[in-house]
């Protein structure tokens, strides 16, 4: 890894971070996909979680009023028998890169549904009984040490609900934290997070996501709601579509 990589990667945490902290989503997998371009499969996503855990963490103090925690908690009655089958099956098979373009497929596929359903009322939160934040924790927690970046797999989850901007950051950043926080142990379990030649990396871009996270707060607030709620289900979907058709079929095809 030459000297240059920390740098550049260093201000793709810093802008990444300030994206997240706007729209909710869409920093977390677009720096995954810069450091896949320096970094294994197997290094870029333990590190890349260690990064997210700081960047939702920042996010989440910084909304923590804002937090539907009976959302979040439903959501992590899904996320922990989730993550302990996608653990087991990650014991087992080892590291199943050659079907990841398979599950990015289905997964590109689900965005896309998922995100152009009809939402329900506007304002709607956690109220009422509902599975879909159970559901789609289990789902999250599955795929999350695979797939490395979970806010797009949940995203439409909160589109349909039509969450108020903030609300929407808040519980998203909290949920994906859970998410990030329970991978580190099957990390450490498969030694798959060399945290003497990785940590110091981490530490860089951790560095650059809080002032990131605080400097996107800033601009949210003069983002009308109107604007934030159109632009995110098209983020959502132009995400989406990425996933689909280059990490997906892109791949699948190319491996013919």
């Amino acid at each position: 890894m030459t000297a240059v990589v920390p740098v550049v990667l260093a201000v793709a945490a810093l802008l990444t971070s300030i994206l997240s902290a706007i729209l909710g989503m869409g920093g977390g997998i677009l720096l995954l996909a810069l450091m896949l371009c320096f970094m294994t499969h197997g290094e870029a996503i333990p590190t890349h979680a260690l990064v997210q855990i700081a960047s939702n963490g920042t996010r989440v103090l910084a909304f923590l009023g804002d937090v539907d925690r009976k959302a979040f908690g439903r959501f992590c009655l899904g996320l922990v028998p989730g993550s302990g089958i996608g653990i087991s099956i990650l014991w087992i098979m080892g590291q199943p890169e050659q079907s990841e373009p398979y599950l990015k497929t289905l997964i590109g596929v689900f965005i896309l549904v998922a995100a152009n359903l009809p939402a329900r009322g506007a304002g709607a939160g956690s109220e009422g009984k509902s599975w879909d934040f159970p559901l789609m924790g289990f789902v999250a927690g599955a795929a999350a040490l695979t797939v490395g970046a979970v806010g797009p797999l949940i995203a439409p989850l909160f589109a349909r609900r039509r969450f108020v901007k903030e609300r929407l950051i808040a519980t998203k950043a909290m949920c994906q934290l859970a998410t990030h926080v329970i991978k580190i142990p099957a990390f450490l379990l498969m030694r798959e997070l060399d945290v003497t030649r990785l940590g110091f990396l981490a530490a860089i871009m951790i560095v650059m996501v809080i002032p990131g996270t605080l400097v996107g707060k800033r601009i949210l607030k003069r983002v009308p709601e109107r604007f934030f709620a159109v632009a995110y289900r098209w983020i959502v979907t132009i995400v989406g579509a990425k996933i689909l058709v280059f990490d997906g079929l892109g791949n699948i095809v190319g491996a013919w």
